[in-house]
């Protein structure tokens, strides 16, 4: 996220001068040795403050002695997510001469709960130390002001400068080598109190689901945390498990394949087509039938090549070039609409000739209507097709978009900007949502989203332009029975399923089932006892 806060720092009771303030962009040049005021010392971190991955705080003095990048994220923002797996290699390269801090800075209010942060981290697969500045002090005091930025600090503990946005591993890798081939071998360097987060979670069926599909036959569930595919029957019966629940990229049988955090899926033409997300591309699953084996069934990459870049126009051979973490797909005859929530952008695949292209919005990211080039969209990542209408859950705009396919225009059903989010269901113009996830529709005048960082499915009625409630309390939780007193943790995948809604529960690892008629909230329970296999 390129843009800065609207309004909402809070100040520092650490310092009179803030860091930040004379903070500079880091450069490929790196602080020679000596005294230089231009680099002012570290501030610590402030107390009273939640720490993870970690069995105590820590203090400037288990810093000394490394190279340390504090990284300001949130935990929704793609481009956060992004710069974790830069931070992944750069942790790997250096080992303990390099300590990343993880310095979560909340846009959004849901975000600052530290018991779902906690699970998030796991869920990224965060290893490294992380504390929640949700009163923004560290974010003030360091000069944070757009998600995501680092901030180098050398091993004497003085400030060399930040880096803003996406695409710095270059930057920061010589930055680092420099340091450490200044400072030399002669380094005593304190133990880091690691005790990672992942170990106080016990397993489950599902980890993490973050989408659910449906077809005539089938339910397909991203089961995200396992890194695997489950096609199940419309009674829950698993039918087919598709990779071998190990994080990569990996073409071949269902039993041997391997995902990478997907996400949003579609059926199509007899296939199921996946949004890898954490891969960047698009994979297809033939699916099971009364003679097929796990061994012939085959999973095969059909868009993106696996590295991670950014188009923002003309049109390219589906494998040969990379895509930017597609996280939702809608189907149309031959066609394939992916919400790329990385590149801001909805774009459009031929199957039929295996060729991809950015097909709406201009890559800003923002939220402007407009022709399909003009327009803008923030982290797209939810899609509802229905006949000439592409319906979009625009994330970080707390958002509902609509494409008319024929007119070629997008317009905003439902919210007003990047730092315009709430929870007030009314008219239309008045609406507020907070980090859509999900989207599904069951005509294009009834629209069901999963708002979730409000903990609820709210339905869209076009006729009377008006938002309400149908599912959850707006406090994260875990409850069944009447909808609007059961309780959901952060749902994030919607689909129209026998006369209700079929919903990702995300936080709570599981599926739920809500009926329209009876209004009520149950559990859609999976089972595996079918398939021996590729078992968590």
């Amino acid at each position: 996220m390129s843009m800065g806060f609207k309004a909402r720092w809070v100040k520092s009771v650490f310092r009179a001068l803030v860091i930040g303030a004379v903070l500079p962009v880091l450069g490929l040049m790196a602080k020679e040795s000596g005294e230089d005021t231009r680099y002012p010392p570290a501030v610590d971190f402030p107390a009273g403050v939640d720490w993870f991955n970690v069995s105590r705080p820590l203090t400037l003095k288990d810093l000394h002695g490394r190279v340390v990048v504090l990284d300001f994220w949130t935990y929704g923002c793609i481009n956060c997510i992004h710069v974790l797996a830069d931070l992944k290699r750069l942790e790997a390269k250096y080992g303990d001469d390099l300590l990343v801090v993880g310095i979560h800075t909340p846009k959004f209010d849901n975000e600052k709960n530290p018991s779902t942060l906690r699970r998030i981290i796991v869920r990224y697969g965060i290893r490294h130390p992380v504390v929640n500045d949700s009163h923004y002090v560290l974010a003030q005091i360091y000069g944070m002001r757009a998600w995501p930025t680092q901030v180098v600090i050398d091993p004497d503990g003085r400030v060399l400068g930040k880096v803003v946005g996406e695409d710095n591993y270059t930057v920061l890798d010589k930055v680092i080598a420099e340091q450490l081939k200044q400072r030399g071998s002669q380094r005593k360097l304190a133990q880091i109190p690691i005790a990672l987060e992942k170990e106080k979670f016990s397993t489950s069926l599902l980890a993490a689901p973050g989408k659910v599909s449906v077809s005539a036959q089938y339910v397909a569930i991203a089961d995200t945390l396992h890194n695997r595919i489950v096609v199940t029957d419309h009674h829950g019966r698993v039918q087919q498990i598709y990779g071998d629940g190990r994080p990569g990229l990996r073409d071949g049988s269902a039993a041997t394949a391997r995902f990478r955090a997907p996400q949003g899926m579609a059926f199509l033409g007899g296939k199921l087509y996946v949004a890898d997300t954490g891969n960047h591309v698009i994979r297809q699953l033939d699916l099971p039938d009364a003679s097929s084996h796990a061994s012939t069934i085959d999973v095969t990459t059909v868009a993106g090549n696996g590295s991670h870049k950014l188009h923002r126009r003309a049109q390219f051979g589906a494998t040969a070039i990379g895509l930017r973490s597609p996280w939702a797909l809608a189907g149309d005859k031959s066609s394939l609409y992916i919400a790329m929530a990385g590149a801001h952008q909805i774009w459009k695949l031929d199957l039929a000739h295996q060729r991809i292209r950015p097909f709406a919005g201009d890559g800003r990211e923002g939220l402007r209507d407009g022709d399909l080039q003009v327009a803008s969209f923030s982290q797209p990542s939810g899609l509802a097709l229905i006949g000439a209408h592409l319906f979009v859950a625009d994330a970080e705009d707390s958002a509902v978009r609509r494409i008319d396919l024929k007119r070629k225009r997008v317009s905003t059903l439902v919210g007003q900007g990047l730092f315009d989010f709430g929870d007030e269901d009314g008219r239309f113009s008045e609406a507020l949502l907070q980090h859509v996830l999900g989207i599904a529709a069951t005509s294009t005048q009834q629209i069901y989203i999963a708002d979730t960082y409000n903990h609820k499915i709210k339905k869209l009625d076009r006729v009377h332009e008006i938002v309400e409630t149908v599912v959850g309390t707006g406090r994260p939780g875990k409850g069944l029975g009447a909808g609007l007193r059961s309780a959901l943790n952060e749902p994030g995948g919607l689909a129209i399923f026998e006369g209700g809604l079929l919903i990702a529960d995300t936080n709570n690892d599981r599926l739920v089932y809500y009926d329209f008629d009876s209004r009520e909230l149950t559990d859609w329970p999976v089972t595996f006892g079918l398939v021996g296999a590729n078992m968590m």
